[in-house]
């Protein structure tokens, strides 16, 4: 519970007493108590509101609710079916529009999609909205609108039959503890191996899947949740007494790899070719040193001259190579080419004359050169310089990480990127 936190809670009634009835059979009644139950994890409930033709249903269940303290809104069918939906929308936005209100969560309990907009809106207004409905009778558009989707039917233990689970097709979530533990690794594994405090890490995994929630599988709370992924995490305390969360080393050890595949995809989408190898470096200082010391060569015949020498002096360094890095060279801007005016204009711009770009004095400048224009791409595609890992970017550049040296200088270069202020 967020001792902060302020909630409101907003019930579209006839939704999950018809949707709770469609799935789990229409003996089963609503436990309105657990519901209630989550909205108090949340924070204090201070409105509580629950919306229906109330003349349609039994003194019981208004009872029930009234005494939970639930404010019933009587709209009539008359007005429309959708008349409930209509009062929700205003009544929400109205107590948005409040100068006295302080709300900041609103419960939403109701898989309706028709309050996408809604939801929209409340959070661009600064309320986190969390929603709750009935799996596979939850429009995706709303679950994926709201900061956080709890599904009634694990909220109460419930199991969908399967026969009811085959019909109700793509939309009905499999609560399969195998994609809550892969969403737990993917957010750590953006971390690096950095502690990062729990709650941090929940508000994480629920960006990439606002559905997650510790519940779907069991667990009273996130932090029961992490105990039994301690496979995959670990956890501490810091000193100010909060759960910090980190790949456990043995998981850690795999984020290199995991990567230098992703790195790998950034620059083929960016049409650069690429294959890690140690080589790449050596291939580099020869196309520095042929082009200085012939002029007149184009880059076709550049490339073949930097081929024919490794074919004589190491045969096992492959074409692919030499044939990726003059990609990389021409992708990163370390050629100039002359003017097309001095060729036919079908010349191909590789067959025109080629120098070293300008302030490239050194074969190792050219490498550095090469290397912070890829590491540049990567920054922009993956929200900037920071979020590089050192070591994948090494294997990346270089085939290989030979020690603290490599990540020093890998860290030079990452420093040296010029990022614009939306890029950094």
């Amino acid at each position: 519970m967020n001792d902060q936190a302020q909630v409101a809670v907003f019930i579209d009634y006839d939704n999950i007493e018809i949707s709770a009835s469609d799935k789990l059979g229409k003996d089963v009644d609503v436990e309105w108590s657990l519901v209630l139950e989550a909205a108090a994890q949340i924070g204090r409930v201070a409105v509580r509101r629950a919306y229906a033709d109330w003349s349609s249903y039994g003194g019981d269940r208004q009872r029930e609710l009234l005494g939970s303290g639930v404010e019933l809104v009587h709209v009539s069918s008359k007005r429309g079916k959708n008349a409930a939906d209509i009062r929700i929308v205003i009544d929400a936005l109205e107590l948005l529009g409040s100068g006295a209100s302080n709300i900041t969560h609103i419960l939403l309990v109701s898989g309706d999609g028709d309050f996408t907009e809604l939801v929209h809106r409340l959070r661009a207004s600064g309320i986190t909205v969390i929603g709750l409905g009935v799996s596979g009778a939850s429009a995706e558009y709303l679950i994926n609108a709201c900061d956080e989707f709890i599904y009634y039917d694990r909220l109460v233990g419930a199991e969908t039959p399967a026969a009811e689970a085959e019909e109700a097709g793509e939309g009905a979530p499999s609560f399969d503890i195998t994609e809550a533990r892969q969403l737990l690794r993917r957010v750590l594994q953006s971390r690096q191996g950095e502690w990062v405090l729990a709650a941090e890490l929940k508000n994480a995994m629920l960006r990439l899947d606002p559905a997650f929630s510790e519940r779907n599988y069991g667990f009273a709370n996130f932090k029961e949740f992490l105990a039994s992924a301690k496979d995959i995490a670990e956890s501490q305390l810091n000193e100010n007494n909060q759960i910090e969360v980190a790949l456990t080393t043995a998981e850690a050890a795999h984020i290199p790899e995991a990567l230098l595949d992703e790195y790998l995809k950034i620059l083929a989408e960016q049409k650069v070719r690429m294959t890690p190898n140690e080589y790449r470096p050596q291939i580099i200082f020869r196309f520095f040193d042929i082009c200085k010391a012939d002029p007149d060569l184009s880059l076709t015949s550049l490339k073949e001259r930097v081929h024919a020498y490794f074919q004589e002096s190491a045969p096992h360094v492959k074409w692919q190579y030499v044939h990726e890095a003059a990609h990389q060279l021409f992708h990163t801007y370390c050629f100039e080419f002359e003017q097309a005016e001095a060729y036919p204009t079908d010349t191909r711009l590789w067959d025109r004359r080629v120098s070293i770009a300008s302030g490239v004095e050194k074969s190792i400048d050219l490498l550095d050169k090469c290397d912070q224009g890829l590491l540049f791409k990567l920054a922009r595609s993956l929200g900037g310089p920071k979020k590089i890992n050192k070591e994948a970017a090494a294997r990346l550049l270089y085939g290989s990480f030979r020690g603290q040296a490599m990540l020093d200088h890998v860290k030079e270069l990452i420093d040296g990127l010029k990022m614009t202020r939306g890029e950094a």
